[in-house]
């Protein structure tokens, strides 16, 4: 599986992946693979899940294999999709191999009893749907329908609906189709887009030709294969839907994001940022921390994120009353590396929505596995009330491409693509059997079914209603909407009348005063297109944006944006206004207002008394916000631009004003627009410059070049002043800072010279900051140079600024390798993931690559490589905590604190089960292999002769405070200090072997890894 950025790495060290234990540590626990004949034998004891709930296995291979995605029809049928090209997409024939198997229980135990082959010869099948008595599924480049008609087991009729979806990473494909209360089936886009097409299009929908999808999710209607871009994509695997239709979903490291803004109301204004169209609603981390339970594995790509969320891929939703309330509405996310599936329990609040971990969860996971091969990918609800989750048995998961290359070439990458098993997850209280056959019921016996207390058996209602077309039900319907007992019944009631072209404004006015927030909320989304007709919803509608409940009034923005018009507009800026702190609504609300309405709302803004004495927050977030989708907007909407322009005098607040322009410098930036300026707005932008004070003159100099107006004369003018001002110690650290900035557009080599000063260890951390961000818009030939002179001066909370500058400027590169081959700097003190080494590997320039070969490799580099692989060799399989006790309090407790024991000086190491033995015996063995610069040493010298060496744990603008063994600190005043640099070696000392033996460093690793 894909990943895609770090956490804090928790020691000194980068782990490293042995070449020649490669099939041990990327888990290789199964020769190749050969023909499976039985399953071994279920053992309940091999997970660890919640109480609550049982576990008992419901298929397994060989009428099984790589389940991926299931559906039950509404006869109680299961359909999977396996996904036996993974991970290449073609067997060992070269043949594409997917399949959908037909899983059927003739005996009504509830255990499915025969095993068909529904269909083969598929494309990477990543997702399966219920339709008309078939089946759609997602499998790149299609979209197909699947049906039996002559009731042999197989599909006779193969259509295909959709087509365009790109391949690529196995990981990337689109996938997550599922039924919505639209009456749509959504689908996930999975990260590789594609141009799609449908041979079902007619009329205008065929000449419009292809849809780009980009980056977008999608919905379409089966039967016409009418097509609509939906949110933008988190490109992952999985998507689930709650009661209300609220969609949900994850991507690899990042496990659980919302969607917030539905494009049909983003592209009313296509300059809002994108990254702020999905948002991660995580409480306990964007890449959260995870608690496996099966043995700890190094992983091969970013080792130092084991314990933490990388795979994140395959959803499901828990809606039915026969599960404990404690368990209803939760929201499941599984990591296959991890071998685990995460529970999260989805809260609303004044800002959105909220993920967290239920109480009782606080330090493990809903369900985990001892099997390292046990690889969940989904869960999916029953018609019984269960839920089914699939786990494909692959011994290797993460996806070659991420492989370093000499281990990728030990590895039997399909071993385990003979096996497979789907569980079943039930209340630990039971649930009752029964004979499924909604297929057989009569339309009016459909409708109440949908005020079932199970989303599966909702959802099959409805759309077998909206499948028949069933209009003799309306009036049964229109009955269901007005029923007090069930608001999920009124909701699905509402959306069927919509889906039959029935729904009528008296039911919706009634919905729009419902009591429940969940009925007014989608009310609001099927009153949109009625609004302009019907004039007795504007009130109602209006009325919802001082909804009480958050959603319901996030949803009144939207609809009042795309469908009230000019009426809507002062209620809007009051929400601007009311809700200033709220970045969700400030997105809406800009969303919803007219193009022709941005550069009027900033006006009025700006003369918004209340705003004059706020210095930071809300305000000036949200004059930034509006300013930014003027900026984006300039080249279509110029005038406005230049009106914005002259509003940055009309605001009350110097705040305000930098907002404003920090706001129109983003959003040109992004849009790469250039307006076509009056001489009136060169004007003002010529006096702005001639009378800005210093904090805003960077961003005026920034602005003039985007505007195409070149460098402002009196800017230049103050270079100099400003080469002086910024390597002035007797001056404010904020008025450096300010001068710092200025310096970026310094087009004399003496620029750059004033800002390298600055990065000297003895300058403040905020100095090195402001030096390095503005070194990064510079090209000056002794940049490179510059930098690495200085890099053990930088502070920890720099390099990894500092790295971005060296890996993106490839003229820099042969600076890099010359550092590194001189022994000025170790490649050990660059912390360097496998990303960043192939960066360099692949992409430096020609003659500099053959370079970095030499001293880097695809696989990790170490100091101590052969001393590591000999103790590995030579460690027994097991060891005694307690005895490691005992060897942590004599080594390791002066700088280390693990289980209670030992001082806080180094990196934590309480909770380091999730690390494997061999990472953590590389940690041991060989410190300065690479080193998280938080844990590397420091040494200082001051004036009167006096060095201290230690960590460096704090520092501000008058002292730096450095720890040293057994907690103790050390503060030196900056005005005493001559030299500020690191060593360029961990604190931890190398030769922590000497006098031990193998059993002892494996009752040293044992101790580490004990689980609280």
């Amino acid at each position: 599986m894909r990943s895609q950025k770090s956490v804090p790495r928790q020691s000194g060290l980068r782990t490293r992946l042995l070449p020649a234990l490669a099939l041990a540590l990327a888990g290789m626990g199964h020769p190749p693979s050969q023909a499976a004949t039985n399953a071994p034998p279920f053992d309940p004891k091999e997970f660890v899940l919640d109480p609550e709930v049982t576990i008992s296995r419901w298929a397994a291979e060989p009428d099984i294999v790589d389940p991926v995605s299931m559906c039950f029809d509404e006869f109680g049928r299961a359909y999977v999709a396996e996904c036996r090209d993974y991970p290449y997409g073609a067997g060992p024939d070269g043949q594409v191999n997917s399949t959908i198997r037909l899983l059927e229980d003739s005996s009504g135990d509830g255990i499915p009893d025969r095993s068909t082959v529904f269909a083969d010869k598929l494309s990477y099948a990543t997702s399966v749907t219920p339709w008309r008595g078939g089946i759609l599924v997602a499998a790149a480049p299609d979209i197909l329908f699947l049906k039996d008609t002559n009731n042999d087991g197989v599909a006779d009729v193969r259509e295909v609906v959709l087509t365009g979806f790109r391949r690529g990473v196995s990981d990337s494909l689109v996938n997550g189709l599922r039924f919505h209360l639209d009456g749509r089936i959504h689908g996930v886009n999975g990260g590789n887009n594609g141009l799609i097409l449908s041979p079902k299009w007619q009329g205008e929908a065929k000449e419009a030709g292809a849809v780009d999808l980009r980056d977008h999710d999608f919905a379409f209607q089966p039967d016409t294969a009418a097509l609509e871009l939906t949110t933008r994509s988190s490109g992952g695997f999985g998507l689930v839907l709650d009661d209300w239709g609220r969609s949900f979903v994850t991507y690899n490291i990042n496990h659980l994001q919302h969607p917030l803004l539905p494009r049909r109301y983003a592209e009313r204004n296509p300059g809002i940022p994108t990254d702020r169209l999905i948002a991660s609603i995580s409480d306990h981390g964007e890449m959260s921390r995870i608690f496996p339970v099966s043995d700890a594995r190094t992983r091969p790509n970013h080792p130092e994120q084991a314990g933490y969320f990388s795979a994140a891929g395959g959803m499901g939703y828990l809606s039915s009353s026969r599960w404990p309330a404690s368990l209803q509405g939760s929201v499941f996310v599984c990591d296959v590396v991890g071998n685990l599936v995460h529970r999260d329990i989805i809260r609303d609040s004044m800002t959105g929505f909220v993920a967290s971990r239920s109480t009782n969860e606080l330090d493990h996971e809903f369900l985990a596995s001892r099997d390292p091969d046990f690889r969940p990918v989904g869960l999916e609800p029953g018609p019984d009330g269960a839920l089914y989750l699939l786990a494909m048995q692959r011994s290797v998961i993460e996806h070659p491409d991420y492989i370093p290359a000499p281990v990728r070439a030990k590895l039997n990458l399909r071993a385990g693509s003979d096996r497979g098993r789907i569980y079943r997850l039930a209340p630990a209280s039971g649930l009752p059997p029964g004979k499924v056959n909604l297929g057989r019921l009569k339309n009016s016996e459909l409708v109440p079914l949908l005020a079932h207390t199970d989303q599966w058996w909702r959802n099959t209602a409805q759309r077998l209603l909206l499948e028949r077309r069933a209009l003799d039900t309306v009036a049964a319907l229109r009955n269901l909407a007005q029923n007090y007992e069930s608001p999920l019944g009124r909701v699905h009631a509402l959306w069927t009348l919509q889906g039959l072209g029935v729904l009528g404004a008296a039911e919706l006015q009634a919905a729009l005063q419902d009591g429940h927030p969940g009925v007014r909320e989608n009310a609001l989304r099927l009153a949109e297109p009625l609004i302009s007709e019907h004039r007795n919803l504007l009130g109602p509608t209006l009325l919802l944006l001082n909804d009480p409940h958050p959603e319901v009034r996030y949803q009144a923005i939207l609809t009042v944006g795309v469908s009230v018009g000019e009426p809507g507009f002062n209620p809007l800026i009051q929400q601007l206004v009311g809700y200033a702190g709220d970045p969700r609504i400030r997105l809406a609300v800009l969303a919803s207002l007219e193009p022709t309405q941005l550069e009027l709302t900033l006006r009025i803004l700006a003369r918004e008394p209340s705003t004059a004495m706020v210095q930071a927050g809300p305000i000036p977030a949200l004059f930034r916000d509006v300013a930014d989708l003027t900026g984006a907007r300039a080249e279509k909407r110029p005038v406005d631009f230049e009106k914005a322009l002259k509003s940055i005098d009309l605001a009350l607040s110097e705040y305000n004003r930098l907002a404003i322009l920090d706001g129109l410098i983003a959003g040109l930036e992004r849009s790469g627009g250039r307006p076509r300026l009056s001489m009136a707005a060169t004007n003002v932008m010529t006096q702005m410059a001639a009378r800005s004070p210093l904090v805003r003159q960077p961003l005026v100099w920034r602005l003039s070049q985007l505007l195409g107006l070149g460098d402002p004369r009196p800017l230049l003018a103050g270079l100099p002043a400003a080469r002086a001002g910024a390597t002035n110690g007797a001056l404010s650290i904020s008025n450096r800072v300010q001068y710092l900035r200025l310096l970026t557009f310094d087009p004399e080599p003496a620029g750059t010279g004033a800002l390298l000063s600055c990065l000297a260890g003895t300058q403040p951390l905020e100095l090195q900051q402001a030096a390095l961000g503005a070194l990064r818009h510079r090209s000056d030939p002794t940049l490179g140079s510059g930098i690495l002179s200085r890099w053990r001066s930088l502070a920890p909370e720099t390099r990894g600024y500092a790295l971005a500058i060296l890996l993106a400027r490839k003229p820099l590169h042969a600076d890099l390798a010359a550092a590194w081959e001189k022994g000025a700097l170790s490649v050990g003190e660059f912390n360097l993931d496998l990303e960043q080494r192939r960066r360099l590997l692949r992409e430096s320039p020609p003659e500099v690559r053959p370079r970095f070969a030499a001293l880097l490799g695809d696989g990790e580099y170490a100091n101590r490589s052969k001393i590591v692989e000999e103790w590995l060799t030579r460690l027994p399989a097991t060891g005694d905590a307690v005895a490691g006790k005992k060897l942590f309090e004599l080594d390791c407790a002066k700088c280390h604190r693990c289980n209670g024991v030992g001082k806080n000086v180094g990196p934590e190491l309480t909770g380091s089960s999730h690390r494997s033995v061999e990472d953590l015996l590389a940690n041991i063995l060989d410190p300065n292999m690479a080193m998280n610069p938080r844990f590397v040493t420091f040494l200082t010298e001051t004036a009167d002769g006096e060095s201290q060496t230690g960590l460096l744990a704090a520092q501000n603008p008058t002292s730096i405070t450095l720890v040293q063994a057994e907690e103790q600190l050390v503060s030196v005043p900056r005005k005493k200090l001559t030299k500020l640099e690191s060593t360029g070696r961990s604190l931890m000392p190398e030769g922590l072997e000497q006098g031990k033996t193998p059993q002892n460093l494996r009752d040293l690793i044992a101790f580490l890894q004990q689980r609280n």
